[in-house]
């Protein structure tokens, strides 16, 4: 995908420099998992994951791309590894990635689809789970999980993986009115207490995404973490760092409430009133929300309606990667997050960014070195962190080079061997050994 650019101007041999050192950083051979020492673990481990998959036609377990390239990671370094996770009757569109695990290394918990319906099977998941939890040595539990009570008194040696803070999550969305709010924040502040109980339970390590968690959490042992899903030889950086003209803005996510994609657009008709512009907006939906509908509206309802483009959901892969080298700045104006994945993988490819200073953000982007930081709910604020980059070519390039150097510190293989290393801390300090031969 291509874009006009202006003639060459500015500091072309800084350009270059950029993109030639960066390029030189990585090679296929360096971050296949595959020639990574291969380490027998005579502990078994167990994955109880709240994140729902569901089968194709062929009956294998088809699940979200990053989900599923983690849960692959984590068999590749502890082949013992088995998974118990909510199995739903349809497959949906986000779930692209077949997942590589045997067929008896998937145990199947009941459709918990949401927090409500998932009610219905609390007798049957806390069986399967407690089950689960009896055949294995220790336990990599992914948070939140819908029906949290079932977790209590494993007791099994065990690291909890919180992805981001759900009372947050729920306060930011506008998809819960009346009644229904009510009940949201009461199962958010509930499954709060519950992730605390589990974290001070004995034998436990916990991994959060970010520090704003680790805090409200009041975690002891463990680490904070910032997500990815994408392999250091994925990481190309785009070759041209010339601005585009126009330039072009982009945004990858679900669109949710939470997302702040709303915020996003009253920006840019703000900048569009001034500048020529683009935006391409990257997403689909993955569970029932008025967020989409509200979006596509105001669009359809923009003066620069022109000017907006939307692909819907798009598959983890190359054509993704080529709209983040294409574009000149990525922007995600959350209203809650935890360490978002898309922000290592924009300035991967040399695509600075703004985010909004909320959750776990702070955690994975460093304001005015590898990106910016704007408050939430703030479209004027967040247009003048855009202009700012698209104006100062010496800062765009230089928060350029400090993304790229940052995200080949935060490939899959970093994230992945940041959990091993909590699974094998807690699996020693409760008497598992781990003995390592050369793959």
């Amino acid at each position: 995908m291509t874009h006009s650019v202006r003639p060459t101007s500015g500091d072309e041999r800084q350009r270059r420099a950029i993109v030639r050192s960066d390029c030189m950083l990585h090679s296929p051979a360096e971050s296949s998992l595959a020639v990574a020492t291969q380490r027998r673990a005579p502990w078994r481990l167990g994955i109880i994951n709240g994140s729902v998959g569901a089968l194709d036609p062929q009956g294998r377990v088809a699940v979200h791309p990053a989900l599923g390239r983690l849960l692959e990671a984590l068999r590749e370094r502890v082949p013992t590894a088995r998974v118990c996770m909510p199995i739903l009757p349809e497959r949906q569109d986000n779930m692209t990635h077949l997942l590589n695990y045997p067929g008896d290394a998937i145990v199947r918990l009941p459709p918990l689809a949401t927090t409500i319906s998932a009610q219905r099977y609390y007798l049957q998941t806390r069986r399967t789970v407690r089950a689960f939890a009896a055949e294995n040595d220790v336990l990599f539990i992914r948070l939140p999980f819908q029906l949290p009570l079932c977790l209590r008194g494993l007791g099994k040696p065990k690291v909890l993986q919180v992805l981001g803070n759900l009372v947050e999550v729920v306060r930011a969305s506008s998809d819960y009115r009346g009644p229904a709010k009510i009940l949201a924040r009461w199962f958010a502040r509930h499954s709060s207490q519950s992730i605390r109980r589990l974290v001070a339970e004995p034998q436990t390590r916990t991994v959060t995404h970010g520090q704003e968690v680790w805090q409200l959490l009041g975690c002891r042992h463990g680490r904070t973490v910032v997500s990815s899903c994408i392999f250091k030889a994925e990481m190309r950086p785009r070759e041209d760092l010339r601005l585009g003209e126009p330039p072009r803005l982009l945004f990858v996510g679900y669109l949710r409430p939470e997302k702040g994609v709303e915020t996003l657009l009253e920006a840019f008709g703000l900048l569009r009133q001034k500048r020529e512009l683009k935006l391409t907006l990257v997403g689909g939906i993955d569970r029932r929300t008025g967020a989409g509908e509200r979006i596509w509206q105001r669009i359809s309802e923009s003066p620069f309606r022109d000017d907006i483009r939307t692909t819907g959901a798009m598959d983890f892969g190359e054509s993704l990667f080529d709209l983040y080298r294409s574009h000149d700045l990525f922007v995600l104006p959350s209203l809650s997050e935890g360490t978002p994945r898309t922000l290592v993988e924009a300035r991967s490819f040399g695509c600075p960014v703004v985010a909004t200073r909320v959750g776990g953000i702070p955690s994975s982007v460093e304001h005015g070195v590898d990106g910016l930081l704007v408050d939430p709910n703030d479209p004027a604020g967040l247009a003048v962190a855009i202009e700012q980059i698209l104006d100062d070519e010496p800062l765009r390039l230089r928060l350029i080079r400090a993304g790229i150097d940052r995200s080949q510190t935060r490939t899959l293989e970093a994230f992945a061997a940041d959990l091993v290393d909590e699974l094998e801390i807690v699996a020693r300090e409760s008497g598992h050994e781990r003995q390592e031969t050369p793959g």
